[in-house]
């Protein structure tokens, strides 16, 4: 690792901890100079309300200290999982060997006495922030690797179950078509041939998401916002998924309230979130009834919500779409119709990407209402 450019770009806290205050001066006088950003307390009551205000990358603690010695602070920090990894430097007068010995088993990392030269206290304390911002990477490193192989297991998942599920419709629609076509009536050839085009159409959308949702989940995608009108992309993915949804005898109904509906977002993003809205308002839709899209606008936003009188869903259901903790397994549609989940995954990261935000009320057996809201250009505000 570059050592030059380890504390690059980083604000550096550290925390004093001592009863005198002419210690205090001392040390702050010492590293003021050193590009970090020094806090006190006089005693470990008070340095507790600091690390909660402004957690620090190191402490310089005392021993000799009333009413909690600076050994007892440090069990209580190394002790509590928020605070055991702050790396714990003693400054104290006490020479003694068994002095020494204690602070390191209470959970230091050194242990400097007084009087020290200023030199070497400097070069430890850097030395200490080196090593712990070296582990704070490896271990941010470390979650990020559990993240991606979270994600090329969700892929893999997906690719095997329902992707397959979906080409072996089709293989089995075309199969039978190719061997068969001379005992089938018309209306059985496009009967057939219908639910080949259902598969292939189900199989391109997944597959969509599946390419976006991995970009994205690898960092290999970003938003690059432009001035977009709102109900005009309404309208067209509404002109889009009409076939899907008549097949289905389901009817869209486009409400438009206010006047300005521009946006600033990226425009293939704000595409994919609507169809995937759409697409999910018809699976879970029962037919013969109304899909809402309502496009409204505030003096920063314009929202859009998408409702449909279908099958809802549990607050716990809504909790584990909203939470994000987990991926979330798509519940079968009203016709039995398969998913991988990804499309709200999808909506809920673009959405963010955007700058925007996401939410859902939902009833079980009445219905659902899903909606975002996008800034407007100039109104940038998150």
């Amino acid at each position: 690792m570059d050592k030059a450019n380890i504390f690059k770009g980083k604000v550096l806290r550290i925390l004093i901890v001592d009863d005198v205050e002419e210690n205090i001066i001392l040390l702050k006088r010492l590293l003021g100079d050193k590009g970090l950003t020094i806090y006190s307390a006089a005693s470990g009551r008070q340095a507790f309300d600091v690390i909660r205000a402004n957690c620090p990358d190191l402490i310089l603690l005392d021993i000799s200290m009333p009413t909690m010695d600076g050994y007892e602070v440090c069990e209580i920090l190394k002790n509590n999982p928020g605070t055991r990894n702050i790396p714990i430097i003693f400054i104290s007068g006490k020479a003694e060997e068994a002095a020494v010995l204690k602070g390191l088993e209470k959970g230091a990392v050194d242990y400097i006495t007084k009087p020290f030269k200023s030199g070497e206290l400097t070069q430890r304390i850097f030395t200490h922030l080196e090593l712990k911002i070296t582990r704070d990477l490896l271990a941010d490193q470390n979650q990020e690797l559990i993240r991606l192989n979270e994600v090329k297991t969700r892929l893999f998942s997906v690719i095997s179950h329902e992707m397959k599920n979906l080409f072996n419709n089709i293989l089995f629609g075309t199969e039978s078509l190719e061997k068969e076509i001379e005992f089938f009536e018309k209306d059985e050839i496009a009967h057939m041939a219908g639910l080949v085009n259902d598969s292939a159409r189900r199989a391109y959308d997944l597959l969509q998401n599946l390419l976006d949702w991995s970009r994205s989940q690898m960092k290999a995608i970003e938003a690059n916002p432009t001035e977009v009108e709102v109900l005009m992309a309404v309208n067209q993915a509404v002109s889009l998924l009409r076939p899907a949804a008549t097949k289905k005898k389901l009817f869209f109904e486009v409400f438009p309230q206010g006047e300005d509906f521009r946006a600033f977002a990226d425009m293939e993003m704000l595409n994919a979130v609507l169809r995937n809205l759409l697409s999910n308002a018809i699976k879970y839709s029962h037919p013969e009834n109304e899909i809402a899209v309502e496009v409204s606008e505030t003096p920063d936003f314009v929202q859009v919500r998408v409702k449909d009188m279908g099958v809802g869903m549990s607050a716990d259901r809504q909790e584990e779409i909203l939470s994000g903790t987990k991926p979330f397994r798509s519940m079968p549609g009203t016709h039995k119709e398969k998913g991988s989940g990804l499309g709200l995954m999808l909506v809920k990261d673009f959405v963010a990407k955007n700058k925007g935000v996401f939410g859902l009320q939902s009833e079980e057996a009445k219905g659902s209402i899903f909606w975002f809201s996008l800034p407007k250009p100039g109104k940038n505000i998150q």
